[in-house]
């Protein structure tokens, strides 16, 4: 049974980054824990959907996106899409550039979260597409053999 919420350090713990990044995180309101607010001293509780937000901090952050960026962006996902729990999820991917935070919708569309405007991409799995091209090869030389 997962916890209903966190500590600061389990959430630390969970997304992989460290406490005093998490507390950053939350004074600059870019982490809304989801009780006990941001005030020093106040015991704040972190919901499921924090701590997936707080994963995908980290890892943007490892992959070189400034904290700003990330502000202005979750933010904006905040305000318009649900929340993440454990048994939904408001879309399927968050892709960057290195500069903007996209927000995938499951369906091509990407939606650049601080403008709210959409963009279409097309992903390529090049492993299905190299089993594609065997699969195809194997039919043909089957086709010949016949």
């Amino acid at each position: 049974m997962v916890a209903d919420h966190f500590s600061a350090a389990q959430a630390a713990r969970l997304s992989g980054l460290t406490l005093t990044m998490v507390n950053y995180l939350c004074r600059s309101d870019l982490v809304v824990p989801s009780s006990g607010g941001s005030g020093k001293g106040r015991k704040r509780r972190y919901s499921f959907g924090d701590v997936v937000v707080l994963r995908s901090h980290a890892r943007l952050l490892d992959a070189g996106i400034s904290v700003s960026r990330l502000k202005k962006s979750f933010q904006a996902l905040r305000k318009h899409h649900a929340e993440i729990t454990l048994s939904s999820l408001p879309g399927s991917h968050l892709v960057t550039d290195g500069r903007q935070i996209y927000f995938s919708h499951g369906n091509c569309a990407l939606e650049e979260l601080t403008s709210g405007q959409f963009a279409f991409a097309f992903v390529l799995e090049l492993g299905k597409l190299r089993q594609e091209v065997l699969d195809r090869i194997e039919a043909e030389e089957l086709q010949k053999a016949s």
